[in-house]
């Protein structure tokens, strides 16, 4: 554990900027910003999945669902991804040759193997910088549940008006 003044994931408020407590993020997906991948918390080493689920109109401001990853899949996919590239950190965006390779088939399903390891996503968050803040934090209801996404579309404006409610984030200032 942590002796420094980091957050810890378990302590984010449900309505309040906070920093990020995510001292190491693979970012798996980008589109203008991560859209989904891995992280660790600084302060308790948890490991968790993070999949968009909506953004805003501008696409700064992004929903996320938080599902706990094994700590053996976090380091598995360091381990596969350091053979494409080298890490940086406290984010990596590690850039996937595009070609259709035998390897790269046997490197992607690699990496969807470590990723289904991760448990149902439990928390959604809302964030415009996922290295740096984290602005509300809400555990997932059965009836917010079915409106995660269902593939790996990105999200519609419908999306963003359920999230934006159930998060009330229209509601919250920035971390100053």
């Amino acid at each position: 554990m942590s002796t420094d003044d980091s957050v810890c994931c378990q302590q984010l408020l449900t309505k309040s900027a906070m920093r990020s407590p995510f001292g190491r993020i693979i970012s798996l997906g980008f589109y203008d910003g991560t859209t989904s991948g891995v992280a660790q918390c600084s302060h308790c080493s948890r490991f968790y999945k993070y999949e968009l689920v909506a953004w805003d109109s501008s696409q700064d401001l992004r929903i996320y669902s938080l599902a706990a990853l094994p700590q053996e899949s976090f380091e598995a996919l360091l381990k596969l991804l350091s053979g494409v590239e080298r890490p940086t950190s406290p984010i990596w965006i590690p850039i996937l040759p595009s070609d259709s390779r035998q390897d790269m088939s046997v490197l992607k399903r690699s990496i969807d193997a470590e990723l289904a390891k991760a448990e149902p996503p439990s928390h959604v968050i809302a964030s415009r910088h996922l290295d740096q803040e984290i602005l509300a934090r809400k555990e997932i209801s059965d009836a917010a549940r079915i409106k995660l996404p269902k593939s790996q579309d990105y999200p519609g404006k419908a999306d963003w008006e359920f999230w934006q409610a159930y998060l009330a984030v229209d509601l919250l200032p920035e971390l100053t």
